[in-house]
């Protein structure tokens, strides 16, 4: 499968466009010619059509997360989607992650895919525009519905990885509880534990599921004291909602710009925190995730 690399401004980043256009490698590079990775990375090669690999980020659209039981009502008709989460009977993370992307641009430190997805069900294209300048790492998702009115979601799913002592600040109103397939329940409180304000230890928080609302300001901040690395990530237009994930080995976190609540098709009551797009006919839903990476010491730094 291919694999194109784009190199500027101290980062180096691999996308596949063969395999729903996913970063498979992120690294930045300091000032004494070290490389660092940034994201979890992948062996093109390895790539299987289809199947999930640990890639280091993708793109999720028409909708983010899981919807329950894959079925959904709209407008007064009932729609049904594959499940592709059988052991937690969910649709999940969207219909472009494994497809096919066009290259519809590509220059220095910058490409432009799409991928046309003509369904039973939805029909959009999708755009991701991936840009890298002396601000850091711009990663775009433009939807646009190319069939009848529909509710439309979008994220990105990055990966980020982790050393002992990282940390992650940020601020947000509200934090999901959910149930044992991670679908939410109700929204309580954020600054119950853990205290974002004082930074999340990821260390201490394995296997942490939550989706969070009132995101505001819309960044997050990642510390790793281990490699030396501030990491700051931004979410813009429909990226108003963030979802956090950290793995059962706390070798990564999962650092999700999204742009409504899980299983929103199906939680009316939830939609306070997060709602879906309905879009017409030729109506666009656009999210930006920006990134930055700065030496803990003040070297090199980057800044929004």
């Amino acid at each position: 499968m291919s694999r194109i690399t784009l190199s500027a401004h101290g980062y180096e980043l691999a996308v596949n466009p063969d395999y729903g256009a996913n970063l498979t490698a992120l690294g930045w590079r300091r000032r004494d010619g070290r490389l660092i990775d940034i994201l979890r990375g992948c062996d093109d090669t390895a790539l299987i059509p289809g199947e999930p690999s640990p890639v280091g980020c993708f793109p999720m659209a028409p909708f983010a997360n899981r919807i329950d039981g894959g079925s959904f009502s709209h407008a007064g008709r009932d729609y049904a989607l594959p499940i592709n989460r059988p052991q937690d009977g969910c649709a999940i993370h969207g219909f472009s992650r494994f497809a096919a992307f066009e290259i519809l641009s590509q220059g220095e430190g910058a490409i432009s895919l799409l991928h046309r997805h003509r369904g039973d069900v939805f029909a959009y294209d999708l755009v991701q525009d991936i840009v890298i300048d002396a601000q850091g790492l711009a990663l775009r998702l433009a939807v646009t519905n190319r069939g009848a009115a529909m509710p439309f979601g979008i994220g990105l799913h990055p990966f980020f990885l982790l050393e002992a002592g990282a940390r992650l600040r940020f601020q947000a109103t509200r934090r999901s509880q959910s149930d044992e397939r991670y679908l939410p329940l109700r929204f309580v409180p954020a600054q119950t534990a853990p205290d974002l304000g004082a930074g999340i230890a990821l260390a201490d928080v394995a296997g942490f599921d939550a989706h969070y609302s009132g995101w505001e300001p819309r960044l997050v901040e990642l510390e790793r004291p281990g490699a030396g690395l501030s990491i700051r990530v931004r979410g813009e237009e429909a990226f108003s909602n963030l979802h956090l994930y950290v793995g059962q080995d706390r070798d990564f976190v999962c650092i999700e710009p999204v742009s409504h609540v899980p299983d929103a098709h199906n939680r009316s009551d939830l939609a306070q925190h997060g709602k879906l797009a309905v879009l017409e006919h030729g109506e666009i839903l656009a999210g930006t995730m920006r990134m930055s990476v700065s030496a803990m010491n003040g070297l090199n730094s980057n800044g929004f």
